[in-house]
């Protein structure tokens, strides 16, 4: 009877720990499901940010190579103080960092979830972050030649609420948003990182699509594993 009743608490206390880890599983669930729909919110966010910025970048280029006379001079000014945006992914990695330092990924008992969370971390933390990093790099000398190049006086009326403001003062001083003379060396230079700037966020722009991707699965596996609406 002794036994009977220590192996019945052992299988009573086994059980209850059982139910404890299952209801942390749905909660760690549901808070991954939560970081991941405002990940997903930023990605889309971000895409057409950077695809709006390689096509200024295009038009950048197109109006440099032009003969100086034959430039669109308010053209490349507003797209050049437009090239001042910048924007990078922030990540929710709250519940994943929770699940990495106490230990509990064990509790997300399906394989398929676990290690494509693993998989969608690394990719973030280490492509994702390194090709931010180094679009940032390019970012801050692109800045440098435009101050050496235009007159950024007016770079703050480039977005598109403010078009008609801009144009009305390139009516009254067109003069302003011209390249100074003997800058075409600079203008070269600053063709170039260009360049290199379009490439370094065409990689990051194809990350961001393979990611928010991935999201969506996880955020799938997820509603479909745990009942998440």
């Amino acid at each position: 009877m002794l036994f009977l009743a220590v192996f019945c608490g052992f299988l009573a206390e086994n059980q209850r720990e059982h139910m404890v880890e299952h209801a942390r599983e749905i909660k760690f669930a549901t808070s991954l499901f939560e970081d991941l729909k405002k990940d997903t919110a930023d990605f889309n966010n971000d895409i057409p940010f950077w695809e709006a910025v390689l096509k200024r970048i295009d038009t950048l280029r197109i109006e440099i190579e032009k003969p100086a006379a034959s430039r669109n001079i308010l053209l490349l000014y507003t797209k050049a103080g437009r090239m001042r945006d910048y924007n990078n992914f922030e990540y929710h990695d709250r519940t994943i960092e929770q699940l990495k330092n106490a230990g509990n990924f064990r509790l997300i008992r399906k394989a398929i979830i676990a290690d494509s969370l693993i998989d969608y971390d690394a990719q973030i933390k280490s492509e994702l972050r390194d090709q931010e990093m180094q679009a940032n790099v390019i970012f801050q000398t692109l800045n440098f030649l435009q101050d050496k190049l235009f007159n950024t006086k007016y770079f703050y009326l480039t977005d598109k609420k403010s078009a008609n403001l801009l144009d009305s003062v390139f009516r009254l001083d067109p003069l302003t948003f011209n390249v100074p003379s003997g800058k075409e060396n600079d203008l070269f230079e600053y063709y170039n990182h260009l360049q290199f700037y379009r490439l370094m966020n065409r990689y990051r722009l194809g990350n961001s699509k393979n990611l928010l991707g991935k999201a969506i699965n996880l955020m799938e596996l997820l509603k479909k594993e745990y009942n998440i609406n």
